[in-house]
């Protein structure tokens, strides 16, 4: 070969390997572009899969109360699909029936489902108070160790008379503007 040739060769080359370096960039931009892609989606799906976890992790606890407890509260959760739970739940009228039946099974000593209808009560009323400009509902601040005083608290029927709030039941529920009880808490006094 004569170097004409070579450097021609050279020259070509030269020109392959600009226009493969002008590839490689382009696909390292384009996975660059894919990755942060990704990483958005990445992002979203954990924020949302937490807010589903919270929101079914309600609905599965629902479900795990007694038969007497979910044939008693069918009257205000129509239906049987997460969307209907939520959609019932978080009506005002229902947040109160739900409250008035968790009250009767306090007093009626049903612990293990009034600790679940607790959690739900929360969570309804959370969800509630987020569709208005401002709290609607807030929960009595109690706490063991409180006072009973029968103008902000329900007694269970094994408690003492007066003394000193050993456990609280039920959460008693305030209006969040005046701080008026609307719900009182049943607490035990031992």
């Amino acid at each position: 070969m004569t170097e004409k040739n070579l450097e021609g060769q050279i020259v070509q080359m030269n020109g392959q390997i600009q226009k493969l370096q002008r590839e490689l960039q382009a696909v390292r931009e384009q996975l660059d572009k894919t990755e942060s892609n990704r990483d958005e989606y990445k992002s979203k799906y954990f924020q949302f899969k937490g807010i589903f976890q919270k929101q079914t992790h309600i609905f599965y606890l629902y479900q795990g109360l007694s038969e007497y407890s979910l044939d008693a509260l069918s009257g205000i959760f129509k239906g049987t699909s997460f969307e209907e739970f939520l959609a019932c739940g978080v009506q005002p009228g229902n947040i109160d029936a739900l409250w008035e039946f968790s009250r009767g099974q306090a007093l009626a000593g049903n612990i293990a489902d009034v600790a679940i209808l607790n959690k739900i009560i929360e969570y309804f009323v959370r969800l509630y108070n987020g569709t208005n400009e401002s709290p609607i509902l807030a929960f009595q601040a109690i706490s063991p160790g409180d006072a009973f005083d029968v103008d902000l608290h329900i007694r269970t029927q094994e408690s003492r008379a007066s003394g000193k709030i050993s456990n609280v039941i039920l959460s008693g529920l305030a209006n969040a503007y005046t701080g008026e009880i609307i719900k009182k808490a049943v607490v035990e006094i031992l």
